[in-house]
């Protein structure tokens, strides 16, 4: 049995005086939404603790039941999505020009992405940039707008990424000085290289500064009253760890449709296809007529992109649109197919969080799941529902309701494994 998963990312929210006390989603129409709770078991799922809210790389890995100890980092996962080499002495962040000042506390950061920089512009100010500071290797790889993968390297292994971020993130903060996490550095050994890495780190950031602070680009811009990109703001430090393929580790081939580095470099790490699609429609369309995948996930962003406009409307009018392009799932044999909708996490249209720690919606559709009472899909619907489990569980919940969980206790060959296996491909037999 097949299973599709449809992923409406950031479709969680909190209640807003604007729709009369509701959460968008419990305030949109969504009559296919609303069929599909109808028939199947609905419930609530926590992305990963009560109240932790969760990015949407780590809400994934989470989803698709890995453990955060596997966890690369996101600067692995978006490096892999533009196509970086993995080296293992080498560590990856996200880095972005930023708009900052000085002033008695340090630097104040004014905007962290500088607005309207041709992209000419900014491959001259990156060009100008330092490649060497205190023997570790500095190289930008450009990504969208005023984004790059920063890769770190270190030929004899001297480094760790068990270092801190200097974006602040939040507005109104000044950049941070990067220094080793104590509670990531297991060992002395650990920390004296995180601490070098960092100590590294902090020099090239300041020479870059100067560098741009100084650059003729830079200095054309603050005549003509526009943001200079003056400060290279780094964050989401990883290393390229080995982690067991998703088909390994699940039995099932699976697939990813989206549209997102993010989400190719998942696609990597986790040896899963990967399909570029960005209409919404499209991807459900695509993903229905998949017959050669046993897991097919779809997903969507802009129910996350309509909430940070902290308007909840916007996130209103995006849900229902989606909504209508969920009609093809209600014609599915349901003998064949099993369908799952839900979100990574919450992302709430009123507040000042980015994203937020809620539970999110869940309904499962399929043969031999049970129904429940429940004949709407939303936050406060859906906690009538049966199911109440963490990210963590979701794919143990599919391997039962698809038939292919395993008898716990059973030992199929030489790993512990959560899925009945094939007979012709995943076990050695016993010959003379």
């Amino acid at each position: 049995m097949r299973t599709i998963l449809i992923l409406l990312d950031g479709l969680g929210d909190r209640s807003s005086e604007v729709l009369g006390g509701k959460t968008p989603l419990e305030y949109s129409k969504t009559p296919n939404l609303d069929k599909l709770a109808e028939k199947g078991m609905t419930g609530l799922m926590v992305p990963y603790k009560d109240g932790i809210p969760l990015g949407t790389e780590v809400a994934h890995f989470l989803l698709w039941g890995y453990s955060l100890n596997d966890f690369p980092g996101r600067g692995v996962i978006e490096a892999l999505g533009e196509d970086m080499g993995m080296e293992d002495n080498a560590i990856y962040l996200r880095a972005s020009l930023g708009f900052v000042k000085y002033d008695e506390k340090g630097y104040y950061v004014r905007d962290r992405r500088t607005k309207n920089m041709p992209l000419e512009d900014i491959r001259k100010l990156i060009d100008s940039l330092p490649n060497f500071v205190e023997g570790y290797e500095f190289k930008l790889k450009y990504s969208y707008d005023v984004h790059f993968i920063l890769k770190i390297k270190e030929e004899n292994g001297w480094i760790s990424d068990k270092i801190s971020d200097s974006d602040p993130f939040y507005k109104d903060r000044h950049v941070m000085k990067v220094s080793p996490v104590n509670e990531l550095c297991k060992n002395d050994i650990e920390y004296r290289k995180a601490e070098s890495t960092c100590n590294a780190l902090n020099k090239y950031l300041l020479k870059c500064h100067k560098i741009l602070e100084n650059h003729d680009i830079n200095i054309k811009r603050k005549r003509k009253q526009k943001q200079p990109a003056n400060f290279l703001l780094t964050k989401w430090a990883g290393k390229y760890k080995t982690v067991p393929p998703f088909k390994e580790k699940w039995g099932m081939n699976g697939i990813i449709i989206a549209d997102s580095a993010v989400f190719k470099g998942l696609s990597k790490l986790l040896k899963m296809e990967y399909m570029a699609i960005g209409d919404f429609e499209n991807a459900v369309n695509t993903g229905i007529n998949l017959m050669d995948y046993d897991f097919v996930h779809i997903h969507t962003k802009e129910t996350d992109e309509a909430a940070h406009t902290k308007n909840p409307m916007n996130k209103v009018k995006v849900i229902e649109k989606i909504d209508k392009y969920l009609a093809p799932l209600l014609n599915i044999n349901l003998d064949e197919n099993l369908i799952v909708i839900t979100a990574d996490h919450s992302t709430p249209s009123v507040g000042s969080l980015i994203h937020s720690g809620e539970s999110v919606p869940i309904v499962v559709v399929g043969k031999n799941v049970r129904f429940d009472d429940v004949k709407e899909f939303n936050e406060i619907a859906c906690s009538k529902g049966h199911l109440r489990i963490f990210s963590k569980d979701l794919m143990n919940v599919i391997l039962n309701y698809t038939d292919r969980a395993l008898l716990y206790g059973l030992r199929s060959g030489s790993s512990i494994l959560k899925y009945i296996p094939n007979d012709d491909d995943d076990i050695e037999h016993l010959k003379e």
